[in-house]
């Protein structure tokens, strides 16, 4: 009797399960159909996957700092726990390329390819994971006043006018996307000091711009929320 309890309880755990991922593919198609551009459709994808969760609390170690302030600008960089993850990718993706690499044999990981080959590869990666601390390092989001500055990937200064955002959503890799009202589109990463400040300063800009427009629109086609 008990061993037939058992399979009977174990084919019920399985059931569940299966209901659970079928659920959870479904509700990702959903949102795929729901999602207007290709970032959007790429991201509804993405979020069928979770986050690690030591990895994400790591990245917003750091988060709670305060904003560094300098007369009407606030400055905001890279949190120090995503700092450590990536500086901990490097020395990992150094040791096994380099120093280690029975722990990750090249016959088994480039099955087929020239020694020469790997070995570009290799340095390929560790440039990557160098080029992504540095960039890191440098980063940094400022608001002043309705100007809003950030840092481009070729670490160049980018300048959008907080006046004209239209809206703010979050992507699931942990970056917020802005959309203007110009055409352009900023990208902000989500693990910097001072978060909860950048995310208050953003929706108050963006909650003005709607009372304007709201304000601003005829009164004969004006919403019942407007």
């Amino acid at each position: 009797m008990a061993n037939v309890l058992a399979v009977l309880l174990s084919i019920l755990l399985v059931l569940i399960f299966l209901g659970w991922r079928i659920r959870a593919v479904f509700r990702t198609i959903r949102r795929v159909h729901r999602a207007e551009g290709v970032g959007d459709k790429l991201d509804a994808v993405a979020r069928h996957f979770p986050n690690d969760p030591v990895d994400e609390a790591i990245s917003r170690a750091g988060s709670e700092r305060p904003a560094q302030q300098s007369l009407t600008r606030l400055t905001f960089r890279t949190t120090p726990g995503l700092l450590v993850l990536i500086a901990i990718a490097f020395f990992n993706v150094l040791n096994i390329s380099f120093f280690q690499p029975e722990l990750m044999p090249d016959d088994k990981v480039f099955p087929g390819l020239e020694a020469e080959t790997i070995l570009w590869i290799k340095l390929s990666l560790v440039g990557l994971v160098i080029y992504t601390l540095v960039f890191h390092l440098v980063n940094t989001v400022t608001i002043d006043g309705t100007e809003l500055v950030t840092t481009g990937w070729l670490f160049q200064r980018r300048y959008f006018d907080l006046t004209k955002l239209t809206k703010i959503s979050l992507r699931h890799h942990g970056t917020y996307v802005l959309r203007f009202s110009d055409g352009k589109t900023a990208r902000i990463l989500k693990y910097v000091t001072g978060h909860d400040e950048m995310v208050q300063a953003l929706e108050n800009a963006l909650a003005a711009n709607q009372e304007s427009a709201c304000r601003n629109f005829p009164k004969s086609k004006r919403s019942a929320a407007g």
